[in-house]
């Protein structure tokens, strides 16, 4: 009896690293275009004001770093990339990165949760579901790359 080793990816799916990659992919853009002085998707007149000050510059700057980053991240488990980056690394940075996205959107529920307690709710805007989406992407790859030992193995 010949018993065929099928590879580790197959699984579990790969939409979540595919989405967590698009996710970092498009977040990255907008704060290399935020951090050039454009303002899409922002209160124009009310982004130059806050971005005046130095240290968010520096942020946009760093957080497209981040997001620049995280592409191979979230990649690395699901496609030939991985053959090519450390996997202990990896997984380090996809928990760190999921740990802060989750914590960004902890701190946005409990906000919600009490501008809706105190009858001050304005809505969600579109900033904050991006990050839940952000969050539940990174999260659930982070989570699925657990099992990817030797995806290129047969």
């Amino acid at each position: 009896m010949t018993i065929e080793r099928v590879p580790t990816y197959e699984r579990g799916s790969r939409w979540a690293a595919y989405g967590a990659a698009i996710w970092a992919a498009i977040f990255a853009v907008f704060h290399i275009i935020w951090s050039a002085g454009w303002y899409p998707l922002l209160n124009a007149e009310q982004a130059r004001i806050a971005f005046a000050v130095p240290w968010k510059w520096t942020f946009d700057v760093v957080v497209a770093v981040m997001c620049v980053v995280a592409v191979p991240v979230a990649l690395a488990p699901v496609t030939p990339l991985g053959q090519y980056l450390s996997r202990p690394l990896v997984f380090t940075l996809a928990v760190t990165g999921s740990v802060l996205l989750l914590l960004r959107s902890t701190a946005s529920l409990v906000q919600v949760s009490y501008h809706i307690a105190t009858g001050r709710f304005g809505g969600l805007g579109i900033w904050e579901p991006w990050f839940y989406l952000g969050a539940v992407l990174f999260s659930v790859s982070t989570w699925q790359s657990r099992y990817v030992r030797d995806p290129y193995a047969c």
